[in-house]
């Protein structure tokens, strides 16, 4: 193996696939990074057996090659050179490669690659594309709401629904839900439901571009995910995800709207206080008013005012601060709609746009008087 290459494409390449690498140390080889020099074409990929990412780029080559590099050592030395041309030579006796840049000269010991664990093929039961920027924007709603209880495992990705003409994705930690559709016009014939990992959700919300398209392959166990020359395969959790439609009321009594951004730096402000105790907030709604209370203890007491437009009856509820921030951060309107039932019922927030559709549930918290 024996190429050149700009130092800020080969960094950009590792921050990449070393999102993939193993963080224990069960097997050492996991916790490198994959290259493959084929073609003037270079190969990087890395995976923890959960989840594997692929890179490639164009290279000006000499020799063709292989091998592995620990990916914390070799990511920190391509990030301190300078922004030059970077020439990298293996020495395959040793399994070592030479870094020189400038007055720059490295050798790294590495792994013999034959060692390394090939990525999941996905035997192609579903197969689908969406705009890049549509499916990123789906993630960051439903990222918000997936569970961190392991005992859950389904409770902990997102289910992952595609129709004919139509795309879902929902999450819940039982004490809220998001739910999220699209219009999608595919050549599936039947229902596809899978439920993606938290963690993947988070590696694409990562890599994902508001530009280009992504293309979807599912089968009964993998996800994989290609877009702007980065293939993403991920294992799907296995179990079965809650019915979400129970939940989601049909009907409320009132509904009202706010301004996002006053609404969202009330709420901000009035956690400060709420958050030192079990930050609870109450939020009452009657005539053009939002009132939002902390609860008074021994860190003291927060109230906060936001005009609103009110249909219906006046509402009270106790909600969870950190939940209501996590929705008011993801919308991307100037105006908020909330609709509720009752003080035992759970708050939603409604958004449409462009066909897409959103509810967020946050369920009530009972009161302690």
């Amino acid at each position: 193996m024996k190429f050149s290459i700009n130092q800020k494409d080969l960094y950009n390449a590792l921050n990449i696939v070393r999102r993939a690498v193993a963080k224990n140390q069960t097997l050492p080889i996991l916790t490198g990074i994959f290259l493959k020099l084929e073609n003037n074409k270079l190969t990087l990929k890395s995976t923890d057996l959960e989840l594997g990412i692929k890179y490639d780029l164009k290279v000006e080559a000499e020799i063709d090659g292989s091998i592995v590099l620990p990916a914390t050592q070799f990511s920190n030395i391509i990030r301190e050179l300078p922004n030059e041309e970077v020439k990298i030579e293996l020495n395959k006796d040793k399994w070592q490669l030479q870094i020189k840049c400038l007055n720059s000269l490295f050798k790294i010991n590495g792994y013999d690659p034959d060692e390394f664990p090939n990525l999941p093929q996905v035997e192609e039961s579903a197969k689908f594309t969406l705009p890049s920027s549509k499916f990123k924007e789906m993630i960051k709603k439903v990222r918000i709401s997936t569970s961190k209880d392991e005992t859950q495992p389904a409770l902990t990705g997102a289910l992952f629904e595609v129709e004919a003409e139509k795309v879902k994705m929902v999450s819940t930690n039982t004490y809220r839900l998001s739910y999220i559709e699209a219009p999608l016009q595919t050549s599936v014939n039947e229902k596809i439901a899978v439920i993606l990992p938290g963690s993947t959700l988070q590696e694409l919300n990562n890599l994902l571009e508001d530009e280009g398209s992504v293309e979807i392959e599912v089968d009964s166990n993998y996800a994989r995910f290609n877009f702007a020359g980065i293939e993403v395969i991920s294992r799907l959790i296995e179990g079965k995800f809650p019915n979400y439609e129970l939940v989601i009321p049909d009907e409320s009594n009132s509904k009202f709207s706010a301004d996002l951004s006053q609404l969202h730096g009330a709420v901000k402000r009035a956690s400060l206080i709420a958050k030192l105790d079990a930050n609870i907030i109450t939020l009452q709604a009657d005539d053009g008013l939002m009132e939002i209370n902390s609860a008074e203890g021994s860190s003291g007491y927060a109230h906060e005012e936001v005009k609103i437009d009110i249909e219906g009856p006046e509402q009270k509820i106790n909600i969870d601060a950190g939940y209501f921030i996590d929705v008011l951060k993801v919308l991307d309107s100037d105006e908020i709609n909330i609709e509720m039932i009752g003080p035992l019922n759970p708050l939603v927030v409604n958004s449409q746009k462009d066909g897409d559709k959103f509810i967020y549930l946050i369920m009530p918290v009972r009161s302690q008087s």
